[in-house]
């Protein structure tokens, strides 16, 4: 089992001591008082939309879940909005522009990320390409292919994580509320 990043800190990041006091969600400095907390990481994803209502996919470039696919996005930089990251990571992983961002759900998510598992929460989003239809850019080593689908041709199994598999299944039961209506 890979261990969690959490429990792998063995020394407080105030004063250096050893003298951890160890909980699930908690860990507590027996010298200087400092507790740190598990708290996850935000990361975002951005179900992009075309004129013919199809999503953008990645082939994921790296670790973990190399070669499967995803909705693209990435990690909130400090200081940022989920809105701003959204757009952000867009640009930089496919070189397209988006708009009418429209939040679809939340969900957590366990990272693999330099031999440790990072908790995090990713959000997803909806929204339209800005400008007309383009292929975008690929950013090199993160993404080694990009695809247009409908979502009724998107198998969960492709897709990189559990998180990214209940917001396609949240989309999907959005889209055909709003036909109904």
């Amino acid at each position: 089992m890979t261990p969690k990043l959490f429990e792998s800190f063995q020394h407080c990041p105030m004063c250096g001591s050893a003298n951890l006091c160890q909980g699930a969600l908690q860990r507590k400095c027996g010298d200087c008082g400092h507790a740190m907390f598990n708290n996850p990481i935000a990361a975002v994803a951005v179900w992009i939309f075309d004129a013919e209502n199809r999503v953008l996919l990645i082939e994921r470039g790296r670790e973990p879940a190399k070669g499967k696919l995803a909705p693209p996005g990435g990690f909130l930089d400090a200081g940022e909005s989920l809105e701003v990251a959204a757009k952000r990571e867009i640009e930089e992983e496919v070189g397209l522009k988006i708009k009418d961002l429209q939040f679809v759900c939340s969900h957590p998510n366990d990272y693999l990320y330099g031999g440790k598992t990072c908790s995090t929460c990713d959000v997803f989003f909806t929204a339209q390409l800005a400008e007309p239809a383009g292929n975008g850019v690929a950013q090199e080593g993160e993404v080694t292919a990009m695809s247009w689908r409908a979502l009724a041709d998107i198998s969960r199994d492709d897709l990189a994580f559990e998180s990214m598999r209940v917001s396609l299944d949240k989309l999907r039961g959005l889209r055909l509320l709003c036909r109904k209506k």
